[in-house]
């Protein structure tokens, strides 16, 4: 039986194979051309899907997922988030991206799960968290300046919402370890680094923050989102 990842990584479950690292460049994409991208499958699609449909769409391009407490933010955009705190507090010296921003860096394992699986994703074994990227299609580097450090070709410094396209590739309890061919790994520092994008037009700011999804309220005046 054969699967395939999001990442075009082939695996042949019981025979020995690797892991082929297919990257596609996404750093010159930007916030307008991915809104516009969006808008335009939304228009496409709009007379086939129910209402419910479209607010549980809206909410999953806003990097949310719905439960039954309320919205939770997905896996990608939390551990993205979590890169952009680590950056401004201080604490990069524990995770951070690394400087072409296409990849990121658990520099101190104990540190990261005592202060930041616990706090952030509400775990407590550095295992747990290497499922979840894995699920996610995230892949490990073995050698150069970025060895041990994960990416995801979706998974860019500055551009928080490419990871509303990063879907769930496994199911819990059912990764399979592969072997790594290192011929195949990107050479991030051959790639431009990954720059912020320029700033959007008033209108479209303006636009966005309208269209913003109504999270649901605790009676506190606190939203019950996860994080």
């Amino acid at each position: 039986m054969t699967t395939k990842s999001s990442q075009d990584c082939s695996v042949s479950i019981g025979v020995n194979c690797f892991i082929r690292h297919n990257y596609h460049d996404h750093a010159t994409v930007t916030m307008y051309s991915h809104l516009m991208s969006r808008a335009s499958k939304i228009i496409v699609n709009d007379n086939t899907i129910s209402c419910t449909d479209k607010n549980r769409s809206k909410s999953v391009e806003n990097g949310l997922k719905h439960s039954g407490k309320g919205f939770m933010i997905r896996f990608p955009t939390k551990l993205h988030m979590v890169l952009s705190i680590a950056e401004n507090d201080g604490f990069d010296d524990i995770v951070s991206w690394q400087a072409h921003g296409r990849c990121f860096s658990v520099r101190k394992k104990q540190e990261f799960v005592d202060k930041i699986l616990s706090s952030y994703f509400g775990q407590s074994k550095i295992a747990s968290f290497q499922r979840q990227l894995s699920m996610y299609g995230f892949l490990r580097l073995t050698q150069g300046p970025d060895r041990g450090c994960y990416y995801h070709e979706l998974f860019l410094k500055h551009k928080l919402y490419l990871c509303q396209d990063i879907t769930r590739t496994g199911v819990n309890g059912n990764v399979v370890k592969r072997r790594v061919d290192p011929k195949t790994e990107p050479d991030f520092y051959s790639m431009p680094f990954v720059a912020p994008d320029p700033e959007l037009p008033e209108y479209l700011l303006r636009f966005i923050k309208k269209e913003e999804p109504n999270e649901p309220n605790n009676g506190e005046g606190s939203s019950n989102i996860t994080f």
